[in-house]
């Protein structure tokens, strides 16, 4: 009962600026423990942005391969279409379906082989992409998984 009595004395012998002291240093670990929470939000979120741009990047430098690959089928489907017109002057049927398939038929693999797993690199040797075409089939696939 006495040691209660001594604390109680204590406490009412403390001055204001004692008191003021007290909050103060409650204040600022409190703060700090807030702060560190926040710094290890932010490099987390830091590590997922990194992610992000990098996907980003790689999802730009695929479909800069993929504009390409279009211009390349444009060009090929204007010469089936002249040699086309060019058959029917001269009445020489051709089958003009085998260029489309065999062009789509290496992106339908492709899209396959990243289903199952397999590199961009063996994409690439497999299928006669572009690093960039398939890399972009390799992160479309991974997206498709993990949505």
């Amino acid at each position: 009962m006495q040691q209660l009595q001594l604390i109680l004395n204590s406490f009412n012998n403390a001055t204001l600026t004692d008191y003021i002291l007290m909050v103060s240093v409650a204040v600022l670990f409190i703060s700090a423990i807030l702060l560190f929470r926040t710094a290890s939000k932010l490099k987390q979120e830091y590590a997922q942005v990194k992610v992000m741009r990098e996907d980003l990047k790689a999802f730009s430098v695929a479909a800069i391969g993929v504009g390409k690959r279009v211009l390349q089928l444009e060009r090929r489907q204007k010469n089936i279409h002249q040699k086309n017109a060019q058959q029917v002057q001269h009445q020489q049927p051709e089958k003009i379906v085998s260029y489309v398939e065999s062009a789509n038929q290496s992106y339908d693999e492709a899209a396959f082989m990243a289903k199952q797993g397999h590199n961009t690199e063996s994409i690439m040797s497999r299928c006669g992409l572009s690093h960039s075409e398939a890399e972009l089939i390799y992160l479309m696939n991974r997206l498709d998984k993990s949505a």
